[in-house]
């Protein structure tokens, strides 16, 4: 089976041939390992992605790259690092009177959905091709700043739902269009957790943010397209509200929080792209402590006939060996008979 069906076959429960795999390597990564990690990926190829290279210094832009930028949201970045993502600086809805006068960039132009739906039918569309959306929450903050977001939260300021209105209808926007280019899925994502704990209380998450997701969402589902979410940190008080507004893939730092819950919980149900240590056992780990690792992430959340996408963060402090053994440690462990 190819890359798309196998995917699909995984999300679906319908036992694929093994776990399909998504490669994600960070640019500084890629940048600090060179060729060697590069092949690696072309070596033990994805599901999703194409033919993994080294960037160059001039590929990287945005606030992604070195130095400082700003965004066509209007949000200033300085970034130290090149190749990771950097630190929103200028934010410009700081203050609120400055409303009147803000823009919000446009959605694509029609050329943009045309361009894509070609890519698409070009590649032989064999792989399971992704779309991005809205980070919503992120995405508040960066324009906001921070302390004066979770503030118009607090107080439940009108404030914060003008700013969140205006996202999600340029958002729904862009999905009405793009659930037509022929992807399969559309990819979201907003780090709602502390080490410990959800950011905000999950009734305010509920009340505020719940509405907005599913809106989006059942554009995606109306469509036929499966729903991925991610998230870092401990979510475990959101999991079933995520399922409940129209997530078909969870992303969510599993390590941090009760694995076996998980499991018991949401196993079978919903379909898991793991999130595997990338604090202690990825760039810190032994070889035979990555696959064994890797063999207990895919005896809890993949041994339903599929239910599991298997996924494990290369940053800059991963050796290229360590990646190589998780990448083989999938491969061993997550077949289906």
């Amino acid at each position: 089976m190819n890359s798309r069906e196998r995917v699909t076959r995984a999300i679906t429960f319908q036992c694929p041939d093994r776990v399909p795999l998504m490669h994600c390597a960070l640019p500084a990564a890629l940048i600090k390992h060179g060729q060697p990690l590069a092949d690696l990926l072309n070596e033990i190829k994805d599901d999703f992605s194409g033919q993994w290279s080294v960037p160059t210094p001039e590929s990287i832009t945005g606030p992604y790259a070195l130095g400082e930028c700003m965004d066509e949201w209007g949000v200033g970045w300085q970034n130290d690092y090149h190749g990771m993502l950097g630190i929103p600086v200028v934010h410009p809805l700081a203050d609120w009177e400055k409303w009147k006068g803000y823009k919000l960039p446009p959605s694509p132009d029609d050329q943009w959905y045309a361009n894509m739906k070609k890519h698409i039918e070009d590649s032989g569309h064999e792989k399971y091709v992704n779309l991005g959306g809205i980070n919503l929450f992120e995405r508040m903050q960066w324009i906001r700043g921070y302390d004066n977001l979770m503030v118009d939260i607090a107080l439940d300021a009108d404030e914060a739902y003008l700013l969140r209105d205006a996202i999600v209808e340029r958002e729904m926007e862009y999905l009405q269009k793009a659930v037509h280019v022929g992807a399969d899925g559309f990819h979201f994502g907003d780090d709602w957790g502390t080490q410990i704990a959800l950011i905000i209380s999950p009734d305010t998450w509920r009340k505020f943010y719940k509405p907005a997701y599913t809106r989006m969402f059942q554009v995606c589902k109306a469509a036929g397209k499966h729903v991925h979410f991610h998230s870092d940190g401990v979510t475990w008080a959101i999991l079933a509200d995520l399922i409940d507004a129209g997530v078909d893939v969870l992303n969510v730092q599993h390590t941090i929080m009760d694995l076996n819950a998980i499991a018991r919980e949401f196993g079978g149900k919903i379909a898991f792209r793991s999130d595997l240590d990338r604090q202690h056992i990825l760039p810190h780990g032994t070889r035979d402590q990555i696959r064994a690792h890797v063999k207990e992430v895919f005896e809890a959340l993949g041994s339903y006939n599929g239910g599991l996408i298997g996924h494990g963060e290369i940053a800059v402090d991963v050796p290229v060996e360590n990646a190589r053994a998780m990448l083989e440690a999938w491969r061993e462990f997550g077949q289906y008979a």
